[in-house]
């Protein structure tokens, strides 16, 4: 069944029409730009939780800041978890944001392996160029310029394990040093906050070497069907009907470049897929809905809600994608008590951190961090805060430089991998959340559906429906958690100006 809804919505980067940004939208080929529970009583009062007396003032260092002990890369996680057993978890919400890796966010982030960190070898505050050799990494900007992260371009900061490719990404972009940025305290003080508090995985790969589309399956599915880059817009001579929507809705004409496993050849499918996704492996009684964007703010038209599901023919041909809401649905579920036990929280409109602008205008990462406090606040004060974990990730890198070579390569050709790719920005949030902890584990974007499945004892994996499926192999993140330990009171935060 293909539908074309009159839509409406936007988003550009650097893009003549502006056009791209935020939605991550993009067309396959080699362009630099992407076009982007519990209904009990709360056990933190009436509603008017505050935050707790470790809360962040909105800068500086704290008590709990990365002042602390000197990084240890040696793995391992203390008393802890070894399985998921009877957990006291009932919800699970991933936030899916946009663009960065872990060394934009959390390079200056000392307690962890980050560029700024002095560890393997790095110097301190130093980012590695091979034309220049270590230079200081720049202060990332509120509103970034967009940078080429297709499959072709992380390959070339890839550069078979070398991983010195981005001053030549970095030109070609037209961002020059901005691709070795890097945000401070004071410029994502809430997320900092989030990471003195909770647990910050440091070691957390995106699981393919490429941009948004594969990215965002990889976390709801552990794959991609080996789609190495993004399917294009359906953009009208009408501007303002632009159809952003990626998968079995696109043109029956629009087709996304797939790595062939036997010749290592890509060629044009039509990005409708018969892969598994989480929901197909969640036992009987888990329930689940996507909260994503359906840009009617616009005030253009009705819109679908932007979902990757879109791309999984089971699910947008199915009886299923009625789950696919809008996020005001998020702040409606948990305040009426009826949020699924599975959540995808992503934001593809003004709020998504993703570099670039929207119909001409600046976006800021002040604005999405407010986004994501705001919707994390509502779930710590709410009675949902004893039995959930929230995490925070990305979909792809960006095009921002990171340290760290992946540890392991895949897909049919080794000398130009199809994944691991490089670094993300994880933080997991939960009252069992090990406090103020550092992940080291080599993790994965695959791993959230691996946690998922432990955490409600799912009876198979993807991988027993789909061998192409990563979630056998990945870790399943049990280990930043301790049911056993006193809970994590909520720390609830303010949002900021973006002035």
């Amino acid at each position: 069944m293909k539908r074309r809804l009159p839509l409406v919505i936007l988003v550009s980067l650097a893009a003549p029409l502006a056009l791209a940004g935020t939605l991550g939208l993009g067309a396959c080929s080699s362009s630099d730009n992407e076009i982007a529970g519990s209904n009990e009583e709360s056990t933190i009062g009436d509603g008017g939780a505050t935050s707790d007396t470790r809360r962040h003032d909105g800068g500086g260092h704290d008590a709990g800041s990365d002042s602390g002990p000197p990084v240890d890369l040696d793995g391992g996680s203390g008393a802890g978890n070894s399985d998921a057993g009877d957990n006291p978890i009932k919800h699970v919400v991933f936030v899916i944001k946009e663009n960065h890796t872990f060394d934009s966010f959390f390079g200056s982030y000392t307690k962890a392996d980050g560029s700024d960190a002095g560890v393997n070898g790095t110097p301190n505050n130093k980012c590695y160029s091979p034309s220049r050799g270590y230079i200081d990494c720049p202060e990332a900007p509120d509103s970034p310029q967009d940078m080429c992260h297709q499959h072709d371009c992380a390959l070339t900061d890839y550069d078979d394990g070398k991983m010195d490719g981005w001053d030549i990404t970095g030109a070609d972009a037209g961002v020059g040093d901005q691709v070795y940025a890097q945000y401070h305290r004071e410029d994502i003080p809430n997320y900092y906050a989030y990471a003195d508090h909770f647990v910050l995985a440091d070691n957390f790969f995106a699981s393919m070497l490429g941009p948004s589309f594969p990215g965002h399956l990889m976390t709801i599915a552990g794959q991609a069907a080996w789609a190495i880059d993004n399917p294009p817009l359906d953009v009208p001579p009408d501007y303002f009907a632009l159809h952003p929507y990626w998968g079995c809705d696109e043109d029956t004409s629009d087709t996304c470049p797939v790595q062939n496993q036997q010749t290592c050849q890509t060629s044009g499918v039509f990005p409708c897929f018969d892969i598994p996704s989480l929901p197909d492996v969640l036992p009987a009684g888990v329930d689940w809905k996507f909260y994503g964007s359906n840009y009617t703010y616009l005030g253009v038209g009705p819109s679908e809600v932007w979902s990757m599901f879109d791309a999984v023919s089971s699910i947008r041909n199915g009886k299923n994608w009625d789950k696919i809401v809008t996020y005001d649905q998020f702040d409606t579920d948990v305040a009426n008590g009826t949020l699924p036990a599975v959540s995808w929280l992503v934001n593809q409109d003004t709020s998504d951190e993703h570099p670039g602008g929207i119909l001409g205008i600046e976006l800021s990462l002040c604005q999405g961090e407010n986004w994501t406090v705001t919707k994390i606040n509502e779930v710590m004060q709410s009675a949902y805060w004893k039995d959930t974990v929230i995490i925070y990730t990305m979909d792809d890198f960006g095009g921002w430089y990171d340290h760290v070579k992946p540890p392991e390569q895949y897909g049919c050709d080794k000398s130009s991998p199809y994944g691991l790719g490089f670094r993300l920005p994880m933080i997991a949030i939960s009252a069992y959340a090990k406090p103020g902890f550092v992940f080291h584990e080599q993790s994965e974007q695959a791993s959230l559906l691996t946690f998922a499945e432990k955490i409600f004892h799912a009876t198979s994996t993807l991988a027993d429906l789909d061998p192409n499926a990563r979630d056998k192999q990945a870790n399943d993140l049990l280990d930043a958690f301790d049911w056993n330990q006193a809970p994590n009171p909520p720390l609830v935060l303010d949002t900021r100006s973006c002035d």
